[in-house]
């Protein structure tokens, strides 16, 4: 953390703790007490905080300590490299998968580069979820996400991911 007056550090347990979607964060200030009289002031009138399921977790995730989260991180690097390798017939760009859960990948140009139709196709004759890019911001690509599921089943998901882009792409041909 930085320690100058004037600096407020802002973190989040969604990446540093493995818990995206619990909405849980944290601040850390120097010792100045006009500053924490301050967010006091702040905190104070905003009407919405965190669940108590979501303020437990962040409680033992903190007693759980950086360890258990770098155990947990090292068990997705066989998901990841899985879900890199389903994406590889594709020979395009993708972005994420060193310090993100998921990776994004771009669509081939055409009529399969609709990452909406695309998303529809992948749950219908492959079984597989996948995030449209449009919804990240990224139309004409996918968001793949690789940590929510055991390493053994993200394989088999791998799997069918690479078979709904093999035939996305003889369908170009």
């Amino acid at each position: 953390c930085f320690q100058d007056a004037h600096v407020i550090n802002i973190f989040s347990f969604s990446k540093g703790f493995a818990m995206a979607g619990f909405r849980v964060g944290y601040l850390a200030i120097n010792n100045n007490k006009d500053v924490y009289r301050q967010m006091i002031k702040v905190q104070d009138t905003i009407p919405i905080c965190t669940s108590r399921l979501s303020q437990i977790a962040a409680q033992g995730a903190l007693s759980a300590g950086r360890n258990w989260v770098l155990h947990k991180v090292r068990t997705l690097e066989s998901s990841r490299q899985a879900i890199l390798d389903a994406l590889r017939p594709l020979e395009t760009k993708t972005i994420g998968g060193s310090g993100a859960m998921y990776v994004m990948a771009k669509l081939p140009q055409g009529k399969n580069g609709d990452d909406m139709v695309v998303g529809e196709l992948f749950v219908e004759k492959f079984g597989i979820a996948i995030i449209p890019g449009s919804f990240c911001g990224f139309p004409g690509w996918i968001r793949v996400c690789y940590s929510n599921l055991p390493p053994r089943d993200c394989i088999i998901a791998a799997g069918r991911l690479e078979k709904g882009i093999k035939s996305l792409l003889s369908c170009e041909e």
